[in-house]
Formats: structure tokens, sequence, C-alpha cells
């Protein structure tokens, strides 16, 4: 029996589909894992042989973990958020502003900037940690958010991507823009950046979850306690005598989330975004 074309495909879409879920459930795994075990009893954590589902549900494991005396993880959760927030703010602007200088303007050496830009990113964080940390120092800026916004304000990958986004926006549209009286502020901010809104949401999602895990660097720069980022709070998080596991489950949990939802919400945008960027090189 031969079979179709049609056929063909409808198989390779089966096993495509059955492939990319049982990767899924791969990913899934660990962090379903986290979950269940943050309702566990400390014990039953890591008890031999291994229980999927606790033997006895302990839903004080998240308040204790928010109480936990010496670590004031409300205040890390807050330190975390406004680096965030202001980090991402200040990559969407420079990777923008940079990225359509690189697409749209056509000054000399161009090419050649943008690859000394793009090769930065063979450059490995721990590489520039002495330096960074020398010039943090004597701005005097230790323990200040500053530390964690500037440094985390700017990627090559975002003036990447935002540089391919904007290549795929014909020219005839920035001239026309230009006929009618627009100066190039205005081009930018009211016609360009309204169309890689995609790109920008894709970038904010990416350099987000960047941020919100960093650890070394916060590591490094913070030492008051009352200034620690969550990953910190969490990386340093242990009992006098022993490991809270169930408690450290909770709060890695909760550190989850903020990213997960974010994604959730801009998902489509994100696909769109990474898609996009690709049309024109």
């Amino acid at each position: 029996m031969q079979i179709t074309n049609k056929g063909k495909l409808r198989i390779a879409a089966i096993f495509l589909n059955l492939t990319l879920f049982i990767v899924g459930i791969i990913y899934l795994i660990p962090f379903i894992w986290m979950v269940l075990s943050s309702f566990k009893l400390n014990a039953d954590v890591l008890s031999i042989p291994i229980k999927i589902l606790p033997r006895t549900w302990n839903f004080q494991s998240y308040p204790n973990a928010l109480n936990y005396a010496g670590y004031n993880f409300p205040r890390y959760f807050f330190n975390s958020f406004i680096v965030l927030v202001f980090a991402v703010l200040l990559c969407l602007f420079l990777s923008a502003t940079a990225g359509y200088g690189f697409a749209k303007y056509k000054f000399k050496k161009n090419k050649l900037l943008f690859v000394v830009v793009m090769s930065t990113l063979m450059i490995p964080f721990e590489a520039i940690v002495i330096p960074l940390f020398l010039l943090i120092t004597r701005l005097n800026l230790q323990d200040n958010y500053l530390a964690l916004i500037i440094p985390g304000g700017l990627t090559a990958f975002g003036v990447f991507l935002m540089r391919q986004f904007f290549y795929s926006i014909p020219d005839e549209i920035i001239e026309a823009a230009r006929i009618d009286g627009a100066s190039e502020w205005q081009i930018f901010w009211r016609v360009s950046m309204p169309l890689a809104k995609t790109a920008v949401l894709s970038l904010a999602i990416l350099h987000g979850q960047w941020v919100w895990n960093l650890l070394l660097w916060p590591l490094i720069v913070m030492s008051k306690p009352d200034m620690r980022t969550l990953p910190q709070g969490i990386s340093l998080f242990s009992g006098v005598y022993f490991t809270p596991y169930p408690e450290q489950l909770a709060i890695s949990v909760l550190a989850c989330l903020p990213t997960l939802i974010l994604f959730i919400f801009l998902s489509r945008n994100f696909m769109e975004g990474v898609a996009l960027t690709g049309l024109k090189t």
C-alpha cells in the first residue's frame, strides 16, 4: 500500500508533536517535583526510595519561608523587582536606539562597529567581573540598585535582536515620514517603535529572565542583607542546624512564578518576535 504525500505529512506531524510532547514532559518533571516537594516534610524530601507525592501534605512551608528568621524574602522580592523593571527598561531603550541606528542609518564603519558589538557575545561575564567590580567600587555604587541596573542595562544580543527587526521595516515608510516633516526622533518613536512591538516584548522576556535569575554579580556587589536579590537570598538560605528543604523549594517555586506568568501572557508576541527578526539580514 503506497502512502500519499498527504499521509506522509500527517505521519511526520504526528511524530513531531509526539517528540515535542515527550521533550516537554522531560523539562516539566524537575519543576513538578519541586512544586510537590515544597509541600513535603523535611524528612520526606530526601527519603529513599523517592516518593513523588507527599506522604503528609505540609502547607506551612510557604508562610514559614517568607518569615524565616534571618531572611527577609519579601524584601528580596522587592529588590529583584526594582532591578528587573529598571534594567529591562534601560535595556529596551538602549537596544532599540542602537539597533535602529545600525539598521536604518548608513554611516562609515557601520558593519565594522556592529561586528565589534556582536563580538562581545563571545566574552563570558566571568571574564569581566573583576574590572567591572573595580569600576563599581570607584563609582561608590556598592550596595546600590545602580550596581545591578547599569551593568544589566545593555546586551549585544538585544542590539542584534532589534537591528534584525528594524531591517524588516521598509525604508519607504521612514522616507514617507521624513517627507511629511517628522523629525528623526518622531520617526523612531511614533513610526518604528509601534511596528517593533513584538521584538520589544520578546527582548523584555529574554532579558527579564536573565536579570531575574542573575546570581554571581549580586553576590559580589551586594553585601548588606537588606540589599540582597531573590536568587542571592535563595543561595544563602539555610537553617542553623539543618537545611529546610521544603522552605527552600517553596521560595524557588515563588521565584519562578513572575517569569512564568510573564511568558504565558506574552508567549504569542515572543514567538512572533523571534521569527520576524530573521526576515532580513
